[in-house]
């Protein structure tokens, strides 16, 4: 044991207390029966006071544990206690049995390996000291100090075992109190992640809403109007299809602002790959996850759909790295093919089984509804969405595009 321990700044468990205070107890009953009979004695005087200055050492060991806790300091301390004692067995041999308190503390402040040598050490001299001071049954004044030096040595396993378990427990509670205390504080993180995501889904659900109706529709009047304009002999009936160009385009355009308006954020100003960058970026930073984005092909302009639904993906997958994955490194691929545009997302993490996620019959406390989810979103846009997983082998995302569907004109 690497210091002296006879006063406890943790609290210990109750059986580990009342072992405490049982040595205690044991140590001052023993001293005191030894400096009474030894007071019946031609040194009375000699033992009474190196009675009392032996009690006074062993209680400014608590005083030494906090001033010097080292195993220096508790070796010394014992040292000390174990040569007053060895003065006093020659005064008195009365004083034979405060040895067993000794041991119990030798294997409390001392490492086993030493501890062991020096309690058999002891041994030897308090057999020597009764066999010759007082021979009366040398059978039980040699079997009796060693019988005492095995049950003090199975007694302070014993006691070694327990403070040592009581540790253990102490050390997972607070483990287990830090763990509460970052759930805590990630789920409030979550919750207002989950509000911010509800959000955006509702600007970008809210975005489609107006441009596959509104702004289709004014772009519908608006080459009727045209088609009028062209048409029409009357002059009047020409200003009227005018106006109603003008009102078509005016509208128009506002419904384009307000469709910019509600795109993501994160699209703003700047193109996909830079929002990506910027999400894997955030994630590095705030997780210390390695991560790189990087790009293959020749980038062609995507539709405003398309990006929003590749950035919808990273979003959410990027989510699950964060949340589920423990991984170190993650990787983000946007690959431009021939016939279709290809985002991968890899990462090392611990990963899961994929199928049986997909299966459950209800979201379960992984990521079974994202992955649904980033699903519903590219296969309402005729792409397809792959997951390849397995517990310990990270996770592979993948989301497709069509070509054609990711670039076509939109019809505003």
């Amino acid at each position: 044991m690497p210091s002296i321990d006879l006063s406890h700044s943790t609290d210990p468990s109750p059986v580990l207390r009342a072992m405490q205070i049982g040595q205690h107890v044991l140590f001052g009953t023993l001293l005191l029966l030894g400096a009474i009979r030894g007071a019946q004695t031609d040194h009375a005087g000699w033992v009474i006071t190196g009675a009392i200055l032996l009690a006074l050492w062993y209680v400014a060991g608590i005083w030494i544990a906090r001033r010097w806790p080292t195993i220096t300091g508790a070796a010394v301390w014992l040292g000390v206690l174990a040569l007053g004692w060895l003065l006093l067995i020659f005064l008195s041999v009365d004083f034979s049995w405060v040895v067993f308190a000794i041991f119990l503390l030798c294997l409390h402040l001392l490492p086993t390996r030493a501890a062991v040598p020096l309690i058999a050490l002891l041994t030897a001299v308090v057999i020597v000291v009764q066999v010759t001071q007082a021979p009366n049954n040398v059978a039980a004044q040699i079997l009796g100090p060693i019988f005492g030096a095995a049950v003090a040595i199975g007694f302070g396993l014993a006691y070694s075992r327990l403070t040592s378990e009581s540790h253990a427990r102490q050390q997972l509670v607070n483990e287990l109190m830090q763990v509460q205390d970052d759930l805590l504080h990630t789920s409030d993180e979550l919750a207002g992640a989950q509000r911010q995501a509800g959000v955006l889904a509702e600007r970008a659900r809210l975005a489609r809403e107006i441009h596959d109706t509104l702004a289709q529709g004014f772009s519908s009047v608006l080459l009727l109007s045209r088609a009028g304009i062209a048409q029409a002999d009357d002059l009047t009936e020409r200003r009227l299809f005018t106006q109603i160009e003008t009102t078509a385009r005016d509208n128009l355009e506002e419904a384009r602002r307000v469709v910019h308006a509600l795109a993501p954020a994160a699209l703003d100003d700047a193109p996909l790959v830079a929002a990506l960058t910027r999400l894997v970026d955030r994630l590095g930073e705030q997780t210390g996850i390695e991560g790189a984005v990087n790009v293959a092909g020749t980038p062609v302009p995507l539709r405003s759909v398309s990006e929003v639904a590749l950035l919808r993906v990273a979003q959410s997958a990027l989510a699950n790295v964060r949340q589920h994955s423990a991984a170190r490194r993650v990787g983000v691929t946007l690959t431009y093919d021939s016939d279709a545009v290809v985002l991968d997302i890899v990462d090392d993490g611990r990963g899961f089984d994929a199928a049986n996620e997909e299966r459950a019959p209800s979201p379960t406390a992984g990521s079974g509804f994202g992955l649904r989810a980033m699903r519903e979103r590219l296969v309402a846009l005729g792409g397809t969405f792959d997951v390849e997983s397995a517990p310990g082998d990270g996770t592979a995302v993948a989301a497709r595009i069509p070509l054609h569907v990711a670039t076509s004109e939109e019809h505003t």
